[in-house]
């Protein structure tokens, strides 16, 4: 298995140095700076995609980190619970304040 690993991770590297660039593509390069295409946003599709992988990667990274802190506050590890309880602590801070400066308002231009 070993070898078998070590053989396709050297593989793409002979691969790539059998193969040197002689010829200078500088003119090529400088001559494709100058086009300017106004089409570079991709579409909506594009977003769609990207939105749907991102929500599925955050959400199968979410299931795992629930599931294993779920098992630590259920075999009662004291950090897991102390560290829950700082976060739960932390939100409801942060509704409070919330909900305080919806009822009074940070301005109030009518006195």
């Amino acid at each position: 298995m070993k070898k078998l690993l070590l053989i396709l991770l050297c593989l793409p590297i002979i691969g790539f140095a059998s193969f040197p660039i002689i010829e200078n593509n500088t003119y090529e390069l400088l001559s494709s700076e100058n086009i300017q295409n106004d089409d570079d946003e991709p579409s909506i599709f594009v977003y769609v995609l990207r939105g749907s992988l991102v929500v599925s990667v955050l959400g199968f990274l979410a299931y795992f980190l629930i599931k294993y802190w779920w098992r630590a506050w259920k075999n009662k590890l004291r950090w897991v619970q102390i560290l829950t309880y700082i976060v739960f602590g932390f939100f409801a801070l942060l509704l409070l304040i919330s909900v305080f400066f919806s009822i009074v308002g940070v301005y109030n231009p009518g006195g």
